[in-house]
């Protein structure tokens, strides 16, 4: 019998620094809570929960619309679009290695009469989109929010000199993706040329095609709309934390714009799935900074990151049971079909 751990174990190995990187961020954002505190807190008027509700569902139709508008080219429905997208995302919520993205590329790429391929490829602009439009608007909420994040510095830069270079950097990027495509295109074939006897180079090269793909479909108005949209995607996720700000009787408009900034760059840590832990920090941290007391800062994390994981898990939810009796596939037997890491799937035309 052999002694080496098979790949399933090796594989589950790699949860146990997410778990422990939670694990922190979550004793963070818990130390400092003072039940007593919240015996004077006042709610806010009822109304602000069916706003809450109203600015999520405006925000997660617009992602589904834009990620409609990305794959028009195979002809899908909007519905379909909407509901892969939420389900990827309570899957992403709920099962490790952010199992939902395989699911959306590889099982339900189908739903949306699209191959894999350019699937992935939308994927990759709809993350960058997002990066960028979150730095931004990271960038102009610190900006307008005072004092209370000056403190805060990373290697001798405070948090708006990092967001500001951060931003530069990832908008150019985008910018020379978006309209300048076929010269970057030109430039990364050289650069895969050159090195691309390296496995990852040649793996980057290989999703830099999906992503220029995906973007060569896209007429220069259409490329301008999608920013639009992006826009339109954050500012509605700002309404979302602002009206559970004042659901709970908060009234920083400025802390909740701010949370909901840190908060979903949190995602790009390492974590346990749904980003239990850095999300709560990053909301409890922004919250702080605009003088709101600890107890209701950490209250109002919890609070933000409950409503949204369990509205997008119950939507999920209802997409899958919708496709499972379609297919009749479980969600085992869906896991099952899965590859086992994130490989380039092969480009081909939709018939």
């Amino acid at each position: 019998m052999s002694d080496k751990p098979s790949g399933h174990a090796r594989r589950y190995w790699k949860l146990i620094p997410g778990l422990l990187i939670s694990a922190f961020f979550l004793w963070k954002t818990l130390h400092g809570f003072h039940l007593n505190e919240l015996r004077e807190m006042h709610f806010g008027h009822p109304v602000w929960m069916l706003w809450l509700l109203v600015f999520i569902s405006c925000d997660y139709g617009v992602r589904g619309f834009r990620s409609w508008l990305m794959l028009r080219r195979y002809s899908p429905r909007y519905s379909a679009c909407f509901r892969v997208l939420l389900t990827s995302l309570s899957a992403n919520n709920i099962l490790p290695f952010r199992i939902g993205d395989f699911m959306r590329i590889f099982a339900y790429a189908t739903d949306v009469n699209a191959p894999s391929s350019g699937v992935l490829g939308t994927v990759l602009l709809e993350r960058l989109l997002d990066v960028v439009m979150l730095l931004g608007f990271l960038v102009a909420a610190v900006s307008g929010a005072g004092n209370g994040l000056a403190a805060l510095s990373f290697h001798g830069y405070g948090i708006l000199s990092t967001a500001k270079i951060a931003l530069l950097a990832s908008g150019i990027c985008l910018a020379l993706l978006l309209f300048g495509t076929r010269l970057l295109h030109l430039l990364v074939q050289k650069i895969v040329a050159r090195f691309g006897s390296h496995p990852r180079t040649r793996k980057l090269g290989e999703w830099a095609e999906l992503l220029f793909e995906a973007v060569l479909h896209l007429s220069f108005p259409l490329r301008i709309f999608l920013l639009l949209l992006t826009t339109v995607v954050w500012l509605f996720e700002v309404l979302v934390f602002y009206a559970a700000a004042r659901t709970l009787g908060l009234q920083s408009f400025h802390g909740a714009w701010l949370a909901g900034s840190l908060s979903n760059l949190s995602f790009l840590l390492p974590s346990a799935p749904g980003g239990i832990g850095p999300f709560e920090a990053a909301s409890k941290l922004a919250m702080e900074s605009q003088g709101v007391a600890t107890s209701y800062a950490i209250l109002y994390a919890l609070f933000v990151h409950f409503v949204i994981f369990m509205i997008v898990n119950m939507v999920g939810g209802i997409g899958f049971l919708m496709r499972r009796k379609e297919s009749g596939k479980s969600i085992g037997e869906e896991l099952e079909s899965l590859p086992t890491k994130m490989d380039v799937p092969e480009t081909h035309t939709n018939s």
